[in-house]
């Protein structure tokens, strides 16, 4: 079980790029929905089920905004270059403003990633994303938030 949680933790930290770089052939994400309506890649909001959730023993966070956007990357000269594949993203007040390893959103079978904001392949569906704790290296369901179109 400790074997997974470090490989998870490689896998998440190396997904903190910095958020300003124009390196090409990196997927990227936007920051806001507003970066997103300007990088052209903006599909749409997605609802949920409550704007507030738990993420440690008393401690709330909100959602600010979270939306499904193409994935994208910059090209060579750098210009935006669209996939058709969509990503969800989620922006949270508190945890989207700096990585914390003990605090993790989980879809069934996968962990959403961070770069600024949680992001995850969008599967046109309603979807539970969950919150985890794993500060005593066991994962801890805080908290259960539905998305939906």
């Amino acid at each position: 079980m400790r074997l997974k949680y470090i490989i998870l933790l490689v896998f998440l930290t190396s997904c903190n790029l910095p958020s300003d770089t124009k390196k090409s052939g990196v997927s990227k994400n936007s920051q806001s929905i507003e970066e997103s309506k300007k990088n052209g890649v903006f599909q749409f909001r997605l609802k949920v089920n409550k704007p507030i959730v738990s993420i440690a023993n008393n401690l709330k966070d909100t959602i600010q905004e979270i939306w499904v956007e193409n994935m994208w990357m910059y090209s060579d000269v750098g210009n935006i270059l669209k996939d058709s594949t969509e990503q969800m993203l989620v922006s949270l007040e508190i945890s989207s403003r700096k990585y914390n390893a003990e605090i993790l959103l989980r879809r069934k079978i996968d962990y959403l990633g961070w770069n600024g904001v949680f992001f995850g392949t969008y599967r046109n569906q309603p979807d539970t994303i969950y919150v985890t704790s794993m500060a005593t290296g066991i994962e801890k369901i805080l908290d259960t938030i539905l998305v939906s179109k």
